[in-house]
């Protein structure tokens, strides 16, 4: 059976998982996101201050952007951060 948290935490995690009564406890999570500046594509529209979602490395991420725009589907975002499974976007690279 496909585990989203075991997926999801692999992306964002260099030590491994443990389980305890089936449960998943996650040790430690990596700031390191190996995704920065990486183009996106806006499939659900982004209002300011809300989420919204994108179509990014060939699957589909909640996505925000933190400055006071409306990206509609279609828009080519850039990942600039990332806050949990969120993907922090913009619509030029981080610097």
């Amino acid at each position: 059976m496909f585990n989203v948290v075991k997926a999801f935490g692999s992306i964002f995690s260099t030590q491994g998982y443990s389980t305890a009564n089936n449960m998943l406890i996650k040790n430690y999570v990596n700031t390191n996101f190996n995704y920065f500046n990486e183009e996106a594509v806006v499939d659900e529209s982004i209002y300011p201050n809300q989420t919204g979602r994108v179509r990014f490395q060939g699957s589909w991420w909640p996505a925000r952007c933190d400055r006071q725009i409306t990206l509609t589907p279609g828009d080519t975002v850039f990942v600039i951060g990332v806050d949990n499974i969120t993907l922090l976007v913009s619509l030029a690279p981080a610097d």
